[in-house]
C-alpha cells in the first residue's frame, strides 16, 4: 500500500493504529468551554465540600453530569458511556470518574438541606454573568414560566394538571439563551405566587452594565404587584390576561 502511495496512485496513505477512537470528541468543546469560564473552579468553590479529605471536589461530579447531558444522557446510567469513553477522559484530565451509583448519593446529598441549590444558583450566576458581559446587547427580554416536572416520588404534591410532581419557576433570558434565575417549588404551588419578589430576583441576577427591559409572561403574572413593578422600574412588559367580562369592560372603555 506504501508503495502505490508513493507512486501516486492512491491520494491517501493507510496507517493502521491501535490508539482508541473517541465517539463523543465533540464534548471536547463543552469542557474546554467550560474551563474558560472557570466553571470547575467556581463549582468547588459554591458547592458544599466533601465529607472527609480523600473525597471527590463537586466538580468531579458536576462535570461528568454536564457532558453526559451535552452528549444526549438522560439519567444516570448513561454516566458509562463516558467512562467508556478512555481517550476523551485522558484528553479531558478525568481518569478518575466517580461511578455513576456514587453521583446519585452526591446528588441527593446535595438536595437535602438546600445548600446544594443554593450553590447551584450561584454557579449559574456566574455562568450567565460570563456569557452575558461578552455580549455587545445591553437590554433583554426576560420570559418567565413555570413549568411542570412529572414524578414519581411519595412527596410529590399534586400539581394543577392532576398529576404528581414539581413546578419549578423560571426566568429565561430570551436574546442569550440562558436561564438566569429558577425558583425550586412543589407541584402544587401556584405559578403566581411570589411573582413580584422572583422578577426582582432576576433583575437583581444581571451582571453590572446588563438589564432587563422587557417582561413577557402568561397569565400568572397578570397580577396588579407584577404590573406596578415595571411601571416603576420602566421596564416593557407583556402579560397575557384571561379575557373575562371585567377584562372585556376595561378594553372597550379604552379610546
Amino acid at each position: 500500500m506504501t508503495k502505490r502511495y508513493k507512486e501516486g496512485i492512491l491520494p491517501f496513505k493507510v496507517v493502521a493504529t491501535d490508539e482508541p477512537l473517541i465517539a463523543r470528541g465533540g464534548l471536547i468543546l463543552p469542557y474546554e468551554m467550560a474551563k474558560a469560564f472557570k466553571l470547575p473552579k467556581v463549582i468547588d468553590e459554591e458547592l458544599p465540600k466533601p465529607g472527609s479529605g480523600r473525597g471527590y471536589k463537586p466538580s468531579k461530579f458536576a462535570m461528568p453530569l454536564i457532558l453526559m447531558f451535552h452528549g444526549g444522557g438522560k439519567k444516570l446510567e448513561d454516566l458509562r458511556e463516558i467512562k467508556a469513553e478512555v481517550s476523551l477522559r485522558e484528553l479531558l484530565g478525568m481518569e478518575n470518574l466517580p461511578a455513576s451509583c456514587t453521583i446519585g448519593d452526591w446528588l441527593r446529598r446535595m438536595g437535602e438541606d438546600g445548600k446544594g441549590l443554593l450553590g447551584l444558583g450561584k454557579v449559574n450566576h456566574h455562568l450567565v454573568g460570563e456569557v452575558v458581559l461578552r455580549n455587545k446587547r445591553n437590554g433583554y427580554t426576560l420570559d418567565v414560566d413555570a413549568s411542570v416536572i412529572e414524578s414519581e416520588k411519595e412527596k410529590a404534591r399534586v400539581t394543577y394538571k392532576g398529576e404528581k410532581g414539581y413546578q419549578p419557576q423560571m426566568g429565561f433570558l430570551f436574546e442569550a439563551g440562558l436561564v438566569l434565575e429558577d425558583e425550586f417549588r412543589e407541584g402544587n404551588v401556584p405559578a403566581g405566587a411570589g411573582a413580584v419578589n422572583f422578577i426582582e430576583k432576576c433583575f437583581a441576577a444581571m451582571p453590572w452594565g446588563k438589564s432587563i427591559t422587557y417582561l413577557r409572561s402568561d397569565s400568572a403574572f397578570y397580577q396588579a404587584g407584577v404590573i406596578n413593578l415595571c411601571f416603576e422600574r420602566d421596564k416593557l412588559f407583556t402579560v397575557t390576561a384571561d379575557q373575562d367580562k371585567g377584562v372585556k369592560e376595561t378594553i372597550k372603555a379604552i379610546k
